[in-house]
Formats: C-alpha cells, sequence, structure tokens
C-alpha cells in the first residue's frame, strides 16, 4: 500500500512540477540516499571502477569513482523523475525533448527486413523515451518489463508507461508468447539487457570481469531471425535527450546453437559496453553484477560462455512451440 502511494504521489502530483524544479529534488534525494546508504556507495563505486578502467590503464582517483558512482544514482532519481513526467506529454512533447536521432536508419533497415527487430537497451539515461519516440513515429513495440509486486503497482506503473502502439507486458510465460508473436509478424520488441532480472541468464565478460546477463535477446533473435539493434536515451540537459542507434549485432546462425548463443551474448555485451560508456554517470543498475559468479551458479554459467551451456531464459514450454 505504501509503495502505491509513494508512486501515485509522485506521478499525479510531484510530476506536474516543472522540469527543472523536479530534477533538482532528484538530484537531491540521489545525493541523500547516496550519502546515506553504504549498500548503496558500494555497489556504484564497484559498477564505475569497471566501467572507468575499462578507457584507462591509469590509477583511478577516489573522487573520480566517487563523482561518476554518485551520479549513477542521482540519474537513477532522475528516471524517476522521467517517469513522473511522462504521463502528462504526449507523445508528441515526449518526441520533440528528443534532440537527435544518431542512427536511426540501423532500426528502418532492420525492420525492412521484416523478420522483427530486438530493441536491446540498458538502465541507461531515460529508456523511457526511447519508447515515446517510437510512439510518436507510429512504430507498434512490445516491451519486456520486469513483474512488479504487489499487482495494483504493476498496473499502476503499465498505465503511466501506456503509448499508443506500445505494449509493455511483463517477462513471463505470456509475456514471452506475446514476444514471440511480434517479431514473426516483423515488428519490434525492446528489452533492457543489463540486469538478469529472472536469475536465469547467461556469464559473460563485461567491463573485464564475468556477470550474469539476460540471454533472451539472443536467444529470441536466433530463433526467429530478428535482428538485435542497441539503443540507448541519455540525457543532455532537463528535459532534453540523445537517442542513439547501433548496427545490428552480426549474429552467427550455425547447428551448433550454444556456441551461437555464447557469441551472440559475447557481442551484445560488447555493445552495452560501448552505450554505457559513453555516459557512466548515468547508468543506473543498483544491484550488485559481479558478485558470486566465481562460486556455485557461477561455474555452470562460464562452461555456458564457453558454448557448452544450454538455453535458459526461455521455457521448455516455449522451446517446444518453435
Amino acid at each position: 500500500m505504501l509503495k502505491f502511494a509513494l508512486l501515485w504521489l509522485l506521478v499525479r502530483v510531484a510530476g506536474r512540477l516543472p522540469s527543472r524544479v523536479l530534477y533538482r529534488a532528484a538530484d537531491a534525494a540521489g545525493t541523500l540516499c547516496w550519502l546515506l546508504s553504504a549498500r548503496l556507495r558500494t555497489t556504484t563505486r564497484d559498477h564505475m571502477r569497471h566501467v572507468l578502467s575499462a578507457d584507462t590503464e591509469r590509477r583511478l582517483s577516489a573522487a573520480e569513482v566517487d563523482r561518476a558512482a554518485s551520479g549513477a544514482v542521482r540519474s537513477a532519481a532522475r528516471y524517476y523523475a522521467d517517469f513522473a513526467r511522462s504521463s502528462h506529454l504526449s507523445p508528441q512533447q515526449a518526441f520533440d525533448e528528443v534532440e537527435h536521432f544518431d542512427g536511426i536508419n540501423h532500426l528502418f533497415a532492420a525492420l525492412d527486413r521484416g523478420c522483427g527487430v530486438i530493441m536491446a537497451s540498458a538502465h541507461l539515461g531515460s529508456p523511457e523515451y526511447i519508447f515515446h519516440a517510437a510512439s510518436y513515429l507510429g512504430l507498434e513495440m512490445v516491451v519486456l518489463t520486469e513483474p512488479l509486486e504487489p499487482p495494483r503497482v504493476h498496473d499502476f506503473v503499465h498505465e503511466v508507461r501506456a503509448a499508443p502502439g506500445v505494449r509493455f507486458v511483463p517477462a513471463d510465460r505470456d509475456g514471452l508468447r506475446e514476444t514471440l508473436a511480434a517479431l514473426r509478424q516483423g515488428r519490434m520488441v525492446a528489452v533492457l539487457a543489463d540486469r538478469d532480472v529472472q536469475g536465469a541468464g547467461q556469464a559473460v565478460t563485461f567491463f573485464g570481469e564475468r556477470a550474469s546477463l539476460p540471454a533472451g535477446p539472443v536467444q529470441l533473435a536466433l530463433r526467429t531471425g530478428a535482428a538485435i539493434v542497441p539503443v540507448f536515451g541519455m540525457r543532455t540537459g532537463t528535459g532534453r535527450y540523445d537517442v542513439v542507434f547501433r548496427p545490428p549485432l552480426e549474429l552467427q546462425r550455425s547447428d551448433d546453437r550454444a556456441a551461437d548463443l555464447a557469441a551472440g551474448m559475447r557481442l551484445l555485451a560488447r555493445a552495452l559496453e560501448e552505450g554505457i560508456a559513453a555516459a557512466p554517470e548515468q547508468w543506473f543498475v543498483l544491484q550488485p553484477l559481479w558478485a558470486g559468479l566465481a562460486h556455485g551458479r557461477g561455474q555452470g554459467s562460464a562452461q555456458a560462455e564457453r558454448g557448452n551451456g544450454s538455453e535458459r531464459t526461455l521455457s521448455g514450454d516455449e522451446r517446444s512451440r518453435e
């Protein structure tokens, strides 16, 4: 009940504030959370060390890491500010806030193939604006989301996110069934691919260390022939955004599905690294990514990365319907 009440107040009350006021409040809340939570500081410092060290051989200073780490938590707070604002914006208003659509030709070229497109993004900047922009352009899309509890919160969040032609569905069996149908009709599917929400992902090297990332996007692409187009929506100012599309991943398709999956996961991880490295302080995954893979489940995941694993994200029932 409390979670629903807070979300309702955020959207119905705070979402009506001027953007600058809302963002300043979000920045203050994010900074306070980072200062008060040892868990957030530990997690975001670890994430930023991985990301920042990928592009430099010098030793990172504590101030550099902390600046990016606290920025990540402020970016998470701004994400909620954007969520609150979005229900009060028309698709055209949201579209007008996007300053550039870099590489959108990659998306249209992939759609022209007629095999469907999986837009793979990350918890970076404001991914919601990708969906609003697609809505204004008249593009139909299915967006896979994390199931939320309680159901009242889930329904309210999806009501706020609603946009013409865009369907938000939970990443469960029914959602996967709808996703497969959309791809086979040549339509678009969107998914955030930098966090293994279901806990059944694939181990892959990510910013220099093995992490478990969701295998669903690559599995779906291999099963349906769909293209995976990486796309990122990043903030450039208060209520201003850039949406960047990258070339489709060049997936290999052979008789060895496990090897194809492992190779596809490496391509997907690299694409996510490039997008996140463009704006590290806007990457707001706030749960540990690199913890625990050296033991237990991580050993099996390591075998999967080398091509000896099995497809684990899609259910056996779904595979039988292929």
